[in-house]
């Protein structure tokens, strides 16, 4: 990005700009993660009364993300991605396998040394209760929000976006 504010006269195109960077799947890094969210947003020209939205939602992405890591003892940095375009959006990967597809031989993928116990399921009906809830709760906070995966490396993406001045109607994509 080029240090300045994007400028955004009606009708005008601004030429797409991202941020990237990953982090180590631990709590105290999601902070991080939820300021330079709100300052890449700010720069882009969120409405103001958005940012703690958008603060929010990527907190809340990027927790999961880490969760999703934690509980498959998964050491992959979890990816975060902002990109000013026609909107804002903001995307966090991680590398976690689907939570119903948790019982394969991949090490780390499972509780204990990798036979099935008798509270596996209701370790894994946890684990996706809590997922729903925080896609639930991103749900609330975001009106444009995607999750896809998982993808061919196992993870899933989730992408939200947030509209920009002069981009025409909040709908749009």
């Amino acid at each position: 990005m080029n240090g300045s504010k994007h400028g955004r006269a009606a009708g005008s195109r601004v030429e797409p700009a991202s941020v990237r960077f990953s982090f180590t799947p631990a709590a105290a890094y999601v902070r991080a993660a939820r300021l330079v969210a709100a300052d890449v947003a700010a720069h882009a020209g969120v409405a103001t009364g958005l940012l703690d939205e958008v603060r929010q939602a990527v907190g809340e992405a990027c927790t999961r993300a880490v969760l999703r890591h934690r509980d498959r003892g998964l050491d992959d940095l979890v990816r975060v991605e902002f990109s000013i375009g026609d909107r804002f959006v903001a995307k966090i990967t991680d590398n976690a396998q689907d939570l119903r597809a948790r019982r394969s031989g991949r090490i780390g993928a499972g509780v204990g040394d990798g036979d099935a116990r008798a509270n596996d399921h209701d370790a894994i009906e946890e684990d996706t209760l809590s997922e729903e809830i925080t896609l639930i709760v991103l749900g609330g906070l975001v009106e444009d929000l995607v999750v896809t995966g998982p993808d061919a490396d196992g993870g899933t993406t989730v992408s939200m976006s947030w509209p920009l001045p002069g981009s025409g109607s909040a709908a749009d994509h």
